[in-house]
């Protein structure tokens, strides 16, 4: 708790200091507001030109146009089937899907929260460097670019030219709205396996045996081998895998063990195992640093899949929303399409907040 308030106290405390000086950094093209911060710059017209303009760029747009309207309905069905879930579910049930807003300290660690900017930061701005490609490959000019910060969580902006995207057919502008939406989806994709996939073959990742607990008066406790502690080597072998340890323990009745220690520092150890058993429990030993990038391909999983799947749909804030109103004005015209549209949007979004308003009510 002690944590929480730390933290609350250094974010209010920035944003005062932020506040206050707020006209003297006016001159810097910064923006201030309470909370909400923006840097806008005028940005190069076309966007790497040969890349945005090659053919291998322009079949991701014709592939991205197609798939930002599939998130779009996946994106709906996701926000449907949370409000049918949480209707329907019995007490004390896990939903298999809940709409959780992340807040650090209370539903998430505050640990976590460097990964999540960071992923959040990383995978934003490559959004809107797509965006930024798919106008150059298509002829509308980029008028200015910028960062911000809402709150805690970073952003990033890309701001077309408003008569050139006008002026632009139908299927460009969605093109432009879809390749946005779409790298966020490859960005997820990428993710996975280094994720969710790799967490689960520790032995893969294992570079020794850690010691989780001792049992009394076992050969491990007679020996002064503590929690904590890494098991690195049996006389002489390398062990990194459980099937390892447990061979090496039955082939000999004395044991040579060279321990690494939580301090960084390595000890040699001599344990008679006349049982074969050394009175631990284990798991396996993966670095801080392996820890640390499965944890940020972890978040930049969560952060592009939800982007990829909530960004698409039609929530008047989000890029499904612009997609819908483009698809709607070509459908119906320009004038009904967009007031459809927005009617629509706004009743996606109050569904959108009763699906989190519901996810986040006590079940039991």
């Amino acid at each position: 708790m002690d944590q929480i308030y730390l933290a609350v106290t250094i974010f209010l405390s920035f944003w005062l200091i932020i506040y206050v000086f707020r006209r003297k950094l006016e001159k810097y093209n910064l923006t201030v507001y309470p909370f909400f911060i923006l840097w806008r710059k005028k940005a190069r017209e076309y966007w790497f030109p040969r890349f945005s303009r090659s053919k291998g760029y322009r079949v991701y747009e014709k592939i991205a146009l197609p798939l930002g309207f599939l998130l779009m309905i996946a994106g709906i069905s996701t926000i449907l089937y949370v409000i049918i879930e949480m209707l329907t579910i019995k007490p004390n049930q896990t939903p298999t899907i809940a709409l959780k807003p992340i807040i650090p300290g209370l539903t998430i660690s505050i640990s976590q929260l460097p990964y999540i900017l960071l992923a959040i930061a990383v995978s934003v701005a490559i959004h809107e460097i797509f965006h930024a490609l798919s106008a150059t490959s298509n002829n509308v000019k980029v008028k200015n670019g910028g960062v911000l910060l809402l709150g805690i969580f970073p952003g990033a902006f890309v701001e077309p030219d408003e008569d050139d995207f006008n002026k632009s057919t139908t299927d460009a502008k969605l093109k432009i709205i879809a390749a946005g939406i779409v790298i966020n989806l490859v960005l997820a994709l990428i993710a996975l396996p280094f994720s969710f996939e790799l967490p689960y073959l520790p032995s893969e990742l294992s570079q020794g045996i850690m010691i989780e607990g001792i049992v009394n008066n076992s050969p491990a406790a007679n020996a002064s081998i503590h929690a904590g502690d890494v098991i690195c080597y049996i006389n002489g072998y390398h062990v990194t895998t459980l099937s390892q340890l447990h061979e090496l323990l039955y082939k000999y009745n004395t044991v040579f063990i060279t321990l690494k220690h939580p301090n960084g520092t390595l000890s040699n150890v001599t344990v008679n195992v006349p049982d074969h058993l050394l009175g631990v429990y284990v798991t396996y030993y993966i670095p801080d640093y392996l820890i640390a990038i499965l944890t940020f391909f972890t978040w930049l999983f969560i952060v592009n899949f939800s982007l990829a799947v909530f960004n698409a749909a039609p929530l008047i804030i989000t890029d499904g929303g612009k997609l819908f109103t483009e698809l709607l004005k070509r459908v119906l015209g320009e004038g009904n399409g967009e007031k459809i549209s927005y009617y629509l949007q706004s009743l996606f979004l109050l569904i959108f907040i009763f699906a989190i308003f519901l996810s986040n009510r006590p079940l039991g």
